[in-house]
Order: structure tokens, then C-alpha cells, then sequence
């Protein structure tokens, strides 16, 4: 028997039907039902804040930084001599001036363009990792100062290499898509000056978790609508898995390696015959079962259930075996 819960609102609208006398607890809990079901068929909309993907079209940004993280991960572990491990956390539809209100200031940022798409992308990472990546490659062991502050110009330069790297990892991860050639644009510390698209305009918002040694940061990409629009009919999961497929033939390689290693089961089939239960039960050693096929006929060579082949009896040696005479086209399970 199941037990149905009621909230503290609909406790109280209970209680005071019951204690004016307008109605029976009956119709009270039938009016609160009613509530329930018009609130299911009603979904809140934000016209603020429209969905411009789809849930196909956010399944194929997911994979792409999902290469991207890894990636990035190879190239900066590389330049940086030490373990980095970078992890796609979330992807989100906000409006830009959402995206300024949950960035620290001062932060770093740098922005970039994807040519030949047209506007400008930012990437954001926490100072701390900053100034960490900044120690590795100036010889230190990888130390935070006690006092977080922007960039100076000659860090800012030496960020650049890093970028770099990081760019050539959002290469690759959007090659099997479309083809891209970030290019950094500047560097900022505030992003109250920074001003890509208007405030109301949708972005699209990449947020990682960055690992270097034992700290941990944040990383976040943010490219708006306006940016990918041209080619939101390429991004479908489909269209990525078949391109991974053709561009990578190392990829193809392992697979076809891997599949000539599946085994299954082959069998020719000699031919029918419908006896009864009662002759079937009779059975005996030296009983013969006429067929319905011809011995000048081909057989039906099948792999799994499916006819795959015919070929003609025959033998090798001692061994009776069948000889494959040709391919026979897709057929139902005959």
C-alpha cells in the first residue's frame, strides 16, 4: 500500500477547508490533484535565456572538449615537464553577462578568434595555475606567491608559449568537425574590459578542471552563439564519429585488427526435410532421411543465422568439405 505524501501548503489548505466547512476532505485533495497535473503540463520558459543547441548538437561539443582536455593535457604535460591532467567537468548554455558575473577579478584570460569563423572566443584560468605553469617554466618547483595579482607584461609573453599549446590541442579537437586555426587575439586580467559580445547574447560555456602536480584549478572556455552559428548543421554526434572514422587510420587500423579476431560460428546447411514426432521418436542407427535437396545443387553456406555464401560439397583428403563457389547477396533468415 502506498503512502502519498502532502506538502505543508497543501496541508494547511486541508485544514482550513475543513475547518470553515466549504468542503469535504474529498474535494479538497481532488482540487489539489487537479494543481498538480496542470503544473506537470506547464514547462517554464526564459525568454531571456533561449537554448540555441540541441541536444545532438551539445552531445558533439561535449566530445569535442572531451578530445580537447586530453589533448591539452599531452601537450602542456610535454611543455611544462610535469603530470597535467585536465577534466571536462560541465558544458552550459549562459547568457555573457552571466559568464562576467561568476569570473574572478582579477583572473586570467586570453582571448582568441577561430578563423575563418568570424568573433572573438575568451579562455580563463585561475591565477594560481597561472602563476604555478609560470614557476615550471621559469625553473622553480611550481610555487603560488601569497598575494595573487595580474599579469605583468613579461608574464604575460611567456603565457603566450603556453597558449600556443593549449591552441594547438582546440586544433585538433575541432579538425574532425571543422576546420579551424585559433588565433590569440590579447590577454587580459579583468574581464570587466573585456567586452566580446553584447550581454544578453548566449554563449556556450566549457568548464574544466586543470591538475598540475597536486594543485588544482579551474579552466573555462567560452565561445558565444553568434561565433558557431555558420556550422551548427555540422555539429551532430553522427557526422563526428564518421569523420573520426575516415581521418584517423590508425584508429581504422586497431578496428580492423580487432574485428578479424571475432569468431563465428559457420555452418552449410545439406537440406530440409518435415518427418512427425512419431518417426522422429523411431530413429535408429542406419536409418535414412531423405532431404530435399539435390546433390547437383549448391548449399546454403551460413554465418551466424544469415546466408552469407553457396558453395559444393566435396572433400579434401579424408575431410568432407565444402567449396565456396560465391557471395550471395543479403537474404532473410531462410
Amino acid at each position: 500500500m502506498s503512502k502519498e505524501i502532502l506538502s505543508q501548503e497543501e496541508i494547511d489548505a486541508l485544514l482550513k477547508a475543513l475547518t470553515e466547512g466549504e468542503e469535504t476532505a474529498e474535494a479538497v485533495k481532488q482540487e489539489i490533484e487537479k494543481e498538480k497535473v496542470s503544473e506537470r503540463r506547464v514547462k517554464v520558459y526564459d525568454f531571456r535565456r533561449p537554448e540555441r543547441f540541441s541536444k545532438d548538437q551539445i552531445r558533439t561539443f561535449h566530445m569535442i572538449f572531451s578530445a580537447f582536455s586530453r589533448l591539452a593535457s599531452t601537450n602542456l604535460a610535454a611543455f611544462l615537464r610535469s603530470r597535467v591532467q585536465i577534466n571536462l567537468l560541465s558544458v552550459d548554455q549562459l547568457t555573457y553577462d552571466e559568464f562576467v558575473r561568476s569570473v574572478p577579478s582579477p583572473t586570467y584570460l586570453c582571448i582568441f578568434s577561430m578563423l575563418p569563423l568570424e568573433g572573438r572566443c575568451l579562455l580563463q584560468i585561475s591565477l594560481d595555475i597561472v602563476f604555478l605553469m609560470l614557476d615550471r617554466l621559469l625553473g622553480g618547483p611550481g610555487g603560488v606567491p601569497a598575494h595573487i595579482r595580474a599579469l605583468t607584461e613579461i608574464e604575460n609573453r611567456i603565457m603566450g608559449g603556453i597558449m600556443e599549446r593549449v591552441m594547438m590541442a582546440m586544433t585538433e579537437a575541432w579538425s574532425s568537425i571543422y576546420s579551424i586555426e585559433p588565433r590569440i587575439e590579447a590577454m587580459e586580467s579583468n574581464l570587466e574590459f573585456v567586452q566580446i559580445v553584447s550581454g544578453n547574447d548566449m554563449v556556450i560555456l566549457f568548464s574544466f578542471e586543470i591538475e598540475i602536480g597536486d594543485r588544482q584549478g579551474m579552466l573555462t572556455v567560452c565561445i558565444p552563439y553568434i561565433v558557431v552559428e555558420p556550422i551548427t548543421r555540422s555539429l551532430s554526434a553522427s557526422l563526428w564519429f564518421a569523420s573520426r572514422k575516415s581521418s584517423d587510420p590508425e584508429i581504422q587500423k586497431n578496428v580492423e585488427r580487432l574485428m578479424g579476431k571475432v569468431k563465428l560460428p559457420i555452418s552449410v546447411e545439406l537440406g530440409r526435410t518435415n518427418i512427425s514426432l512419431g518417426d522422429f521418436l523411431e530413429l535408429e542407427v542406419g536409418d535414412v532421411v531423405v532431404l530435399n535437396q539435390r546433390i547437383n545443387k549448391p548449399l546454403n553456406i551460413r554465418v551466424g543465422k544469415k546466408v552469407k555464401m553457396v558453395g559444393v560439397p566435396g572433400r579434401v583428403g579424408n575431410r568432407i568439405a565444402v567449396r565456396v563457389d560465391r557471395l550471395k547477396e543479403e537474404t532473410n533468415h531462410e
